[in-house]
């Protein structure tokens, strides 16, 4: 007959083994093992990035709190985003929740990233909250942050289509230029003011890359940079893309004088790209599209129907028909 000891460390030992069968440990991109106990119901995310891929995930209802990238609320973008998700104003921090804040909503897993929220990890630890640190400021980063959302949330076929159509389009786009020996135009990508410009080390340079064009600003390090109008003379670009945040239009830099001696500004090339949920310059899904309209603008003898494709992006990963007052402005 087995003594009562041993019974008592055999169930412990079942136990144990039932609560190890019953996690998944994943490596998240600060390299850290995170042991999460699935399902992940509820999520919070501190990094805005991060926020709009569980959106294109399909998994925004499991999200209950969260930043945003430069979203205000009751303007279009948020009117867009809360016709998908009709929690939104309930879910929606306008800036990084505090610790109180996190902890009311009993999240299963928290999202962050390592260098705007450095403390993260060891402040939740402390209670018990796992954190998985992303990293999705570039292409590499896009593709791991991508695969393992999808694995933490059991969406990893939806994953894998949505980088799929990214690197279709990346490969096609290679292929074209390729085909044709089209020029790489000369591009200035230009930020909330007419003189601060992305550095070579940011993702709207690497997207400027993958649609053919050549950032004048590769060699500049870190992040946004002041320049001088003397710099922008001897840079010359012959295509200048806007950001879709801050309050520079095509027509300040087309109407000043200034800018007059620039060949963008005398062809006319100025663009101002498109938002719908969030800016099509950053490193979230809809940057997918940011990457076609790029293209279509430097050479617009591709043919590429930014619209039509966008509305099948938004179907698709979003279950969201663009409006008319959007369509316009994605083929602006």
């Amino acid at each position: 007959m087995r003594s009562p000891f041993f019974v008592a460390i055999v169930l412990i030992w079942v136990a144990l083994g039932s609560i190890a069968a019953g996690t998944v440990t994943v490596v998240d991109q600060a390299g850290r093992e995170v042991v999460i106990s699935p399902p992940v119901r509820r999520v919070v995310s501190l990094y805005g990035v991060a926020t709009m891929y569980l959106y294109a995930l399909g998994v925004q209802e499991r999200l209950v709190l969260g930043t945003y990238v430069g979203l205000k609320p009751g303007s279009p973008p948020w009117e867009a985003l809360v016709s998908v998700d009709p929690g939104l104003p309930d879910k929606y921090a306008r800036t990084r929740p505090s610790l109180e804040e996190v902890l009311a909503r009993e999240p299963d897993l928290v999202l962050a990233n390592p260098w705007k929220d450095p403390g993260a990890a060891e402040e939740f630890a402390a209670f018990g909250v796992p954190v998985v640190l992303l990293r999705a400021e570039d292409v590499e980063g896009i593709r791991g942050a991508t695969e393992l959302l999808g694995k933490i949330f059991g969406v990893s076929d939806r994953a894998k289509r949505l980088l799929a159509y990214f690197e279709a389009n990346v490969r096609r786009l290679a292929d074209f230029v390729s085909e044709r020996e089209l020029p790489s135009p000369r591009v200035l990508f230009v930020g909330t003011r007419p003189l601060r410009v992305a550095s070579g080390e940011m993702y709207q340079t690497q997207l400027i890359e993958l649609a053919g064009g050549d950032p004048v600003t590769a060699e500049l390090r870190g992040y946004w940079q002041d320049v001088d109008i003397e710099q922008v003379l001897l840079w010359d670009p012959e295509v200048i893309f806007i950001a879709p945040y801050g309050k520079v239009t095509p027509k300040d830099l087309l109407t000043d004088s200034v800018w007059q001696a620039i060949r963008a500004v005398q062809d006319k090339r100025v663009f101002k790209m498109p938002r719908v949920f969030a800016p099509w310059d950053i490193p979230t899904p809809e940057s997918f599209l940011g990457l076609l309209w790029m293209a279509a603008k430097l050479h617009p003898e591709l043919g590429i129907d930014v619209v039509a494709e966008a509305g099948v992006f938004y179907r698709e990963f979003y279950g969201y028909e663009l409006p008319e007052d959007l369509i316009a402005v994605v083929g602006g």
